[in-house]
């Protein structure tokens, strides 16, 4: 007659076996759990990033859509565009003039520092054919009215990238917008060519859980008649 081994029980599993078992599922659901966190967690940033990127190709296209159609001028006297700081607009601009954006960003961030806005002239269309009015001497006609952009903080504490008619009629092109740059060759210390118009846009946001996301792009524009 055979007898069991000695130290453990027919049919079950000795008292050792059982801790180690038990301390080896353990490690086990502790890195399944941790990567799982860490693939949500991707998931996430990917979503809001994604997102970002999103918002700043659609305001992005916006605005180089307008300085396409803008230019370099003078009108009764006025140049423009015309380029101001974090809402000190001077006159004759007074009326594009408004309260500065809050901001997050401190020194040594990328995205730290003032907000350079625009004001702009578009062509004249009176006839509204999408083509732009030509004078009798061959000369672009431009509109009456001045367009700019600017960032202003809302009543929910968000920044937003608007665009005025006029200083007035504000039309929301983005939200979380921690700073806009316009530059031409002048006030980028003539890294952007002549004629041209530079704009950088920096996004600042948060997920459901704190995290904070920032992306930025930028686009050099040589006006129409530059």
């Amino acid at each position: 007659m055979r007898r069991p081994l000695q130290g453990r029980r027919p049919g079950g599993f000795s008292l050792p076996e059982v801790l180690v078992v038990s301390g080896i599922l353990l490690v086990v659901g502790g890195a399944v759990t941790a990567v799982l966190a860490r693939a949500r967690g991707l998931a996430v940033t990917g979503g809001e990033l994604a997102g970002l990127e999103e918002r700043s190709e659609r305001a992005l296209h916006r605005i180089v859509q307008d300085l396409r159609r803008s230019g370099f001028d003078q009108v009764d006297g006025i140049d423009y565009p015309y380029l101001f700081e974090d809402g000190n607009a001077l006159p004759p601009f007074e009326n594009h003039a408004h309260a500065p954006a809050a901001k997050q960003a401190v020194a040594g961030d990328p995205d730290f520092g003032p907000n350079r806005e625009i004001v702009l002239l578009l062509p004249a269309d009176d006839d509204g054919d999408g083509i732009p009015d030509i004078d009798g001497s061959g000369m672009l006609v431009w509109g009456g009215d001045e367009v700019s952009y600017i960032v202003v903080t809302g009543p929910d504490g968000v920044n937003v990238l608007e665009r005025r008619t006029n200083g007035g009629n504000p039309l929301p092109v983005a939200r979380h917008v921690e700073r806009i740059v316009f530059d031409d060759a002048e006030s980028s210390g003539f890294t952007v060519p002549l004629r041209s118009i530079r704009v950088r846009i920096d996004f600042r946001d948060r997920d459901s859980e704190g995290r904070a996301y920032r992306h930025s792009r930028e686009f050099t524009v040589r006006l129409r008649n530059g």
